[in-house]
């Protein structure tokens, strides 16, 4: 070969290898950004963080009602570019939901009952005016929809935004590394973390792939094809996981009496406090039942049959509260630690001596619930007092 046709030869192998080492074949995995949303129904305002900063904010419709848009948080699972809608096609001028879908999982659902969309009625931004779904204009629910991805969680509420994600943190896709085995036969690699989203291909049984993150009951995976899959944890094996979330705090339930009535159509009434545990029964809206605990996303109630089973906060509220009656402690340590919460890492407000007696309102798993002197509700663990 001609010396000038080696330098050129040699030229485009150093050029390959750049960009190789300027663009990684797999980005995805190399910056995970975290993306989450807050919905505040009282202003109707979108806001998108990344990485604990707002980076965005957008104006909204919600629920012409209060009870319409649930609140909680929920992960994005499935999107869907100009969706259909009843019977208009998608694409079209006349279709409600815009140009856009990002479907979200309401107690367990498929993403296809609520979602954040684009609109063919702009003037309805900003209002209270929607049959539960989030609407917004179709150039930023556009935006939005090419930012997030699917497992972006969606925190929903009517209280106060301060620029602070405060929803739940154990929804949502976390970062994990590791190897995933199938074990089941012929298993759907699905584009989300959920039985709605769109089946990009189906694994043969032993197919290995790696890891890349966790969302709720599914794993995040890279297919053979490059691409981010999401296949159902019962169907696979996982090894070798050198990063990911912290296993999922079990609720911590406080002592609560009253009832709660169902605010919804129909409600799944459950066995275990998680929306992937097995269901007892369904109500219809207005139901009620008789309320033993409460926590941050879970209502403990007690069936007429007499067992215990729980209601998720979506779907049911408090109509009726019943204060149990107090009763009195005595402090038997040598010096014992009054919390702000039921966990021994909770701040400690005071400090109290042997023979001390407080006034006990209610249990929180091996804590007391007591009321201080000024009113305030706290907590001293059981091993401190008789």
């Amino acid at each position: 070969m001609p010396k000038n046709k080696w330098l050129r030869y040699l030229s485009c192998l150093v050029a390959l290898a750049l960009i190789v080492i300027l663009f990684p074949a797999n980005t995805h995995a190399a910056a995970f950004p975290d993306y989450k949303i807050e919905v505040n129904k009282t202003t109707n305002k979108l806001y998108l963080y990344q990485n604990g900063k707002v980076i965005r904010s957008y104006p909204v419709a919600t629920g012409r009602s209060k009870n319409l848009t649930p609140e909680g948080t929920f992960p994005i699972v499935v999107k869907i570019v100009n969706p259909g809608w009843k019977n208009i096609p998608g694409g079209r001028a006349d279709n409600p939901l815009g140009v856009r879908w990002n479907g979200i999982s309401v107690n367990g659902d498929r993403g296809r009952t609520y979602g954040i969309h684009g609109t063919n009625n702009p003037n309805s931004i900003g209002k209270h005016v929607s049959n539960g779904c989030i609407r917004m204009n179709n150039k930023d629910v556009i935006a939005l929809y090419n930012t997030i991805y699917e497992g972006t969680p969606v925190w929903i509420h009517s209280g106060k935004s301060d620029n602070h994600w405060r929803g739940d943190s154990r929804v949502g896709l976390k970062p994990a590394t590791g190897t995933a085995t199938i074990t089941g036969q012929n298993v759907n690699a699905r584009t989300g973390p959920s039985t709605g989203s769109f089946v990009l291909t189906t694994l043969k049984k032993g197919t290995r792939l790696s890891l890349t993150g966790i969302s709720g009951d599914w794993y995040q995976v890279k297919l053979p094809n490059g691409r981010t899959g999401f296949v159902y944890k019962p169907y696979v094996k996982i090894s070798g996981v050198k990063t990911g979330p912290a296993p999922t705090p079990a609720p911590q339930f406080h002592s609560a009496n009253g009832q709660i009535a169902i605010t919804v159509n129909r409600a799944n009434i459950r066995t275990s406090p998680s929306l992937n545990s097995a269901i007892f029964t369904q109500a219809g809206k207005g139901s009620k039942f008789t309320l033993t605990a409460d926590s941050t996303e879970w209502y403990r109630i007690r069936l007429s049959s007499g067992k215990t089973a729980y209601v998720h906060h979506s779907v049911a509220k408090v109509v009726s509260t019943a204060k149990p009656p107090a009763s009195k402690l005595t402090v038997t340590a040598y010096l014992a630690n009054i919390r702000s919460a039921p966990s021994l890492s909770a701040s400690v407000l005071q400090r109290v001596s042997k023979g001390t007696i407080l006034t006990k309102t209610g249990s929180a798993g091996d804590f007391f619930q007591i009321r201080l002197k000024s009113g305030q509700t706290a907590y001293i663990h059981k091993s401190c007092v008789k």
